[in-house]
């Protein structure tokens, strides 16, 4: 299938609620340092890779994740742990729902190593 096309101010609106619902009253925090990084990602308008790549994928198959979204989770990767193999990323981002919410992800579905590499 063909990926759903996210404009970039949907996916500011999507950290902005998942921020509210998660990080706020919650036992999770943000702290000063993680500010930065959220920031950049928030600025950064990956939403034409959606449209660039469209006519790689087929009409067929499950439904794609956003490739902003996969590419926005690389760029955090090498923002915050450029060290870290794919298979360690995967795990971050299913331990640290901070970094889910800004790749563009609901903490809990965010996608495998088989999906990522």
């Amino acid at each position: 299938m063909k990926p759903i096309f996210v404009p970039h101010e949907e996916y500011q609106q999507f950290v902005l609620d998942q921020l509210q619902k998660h990080y706020s009253g919650s036992i999770l925090v943000l702290v000063s340092n993680d500010w930065p990084v959220i920031k950049k990602l928030w600025i950064t308008d990956l939403s034409k890779i959606t449209a660039m790549l469209m006519p790689y994928y087929k009409n067929r198959g499950p439904e794609p994740r956003d490739p902003a979204s996969m590419m926005r989770s690389y760029l955090l990767l090498l923002l915050t742990n450029p060290t870290k193999s794919i298979d360690e990323w995967v795990d971050e981002l299913r331990r640290v729902p901070l970094y889910a919410i800004i790749s563009g992800f609901e903490p809990g579905d965010t996608p495998g190593v088989g999906t990522i590499s």
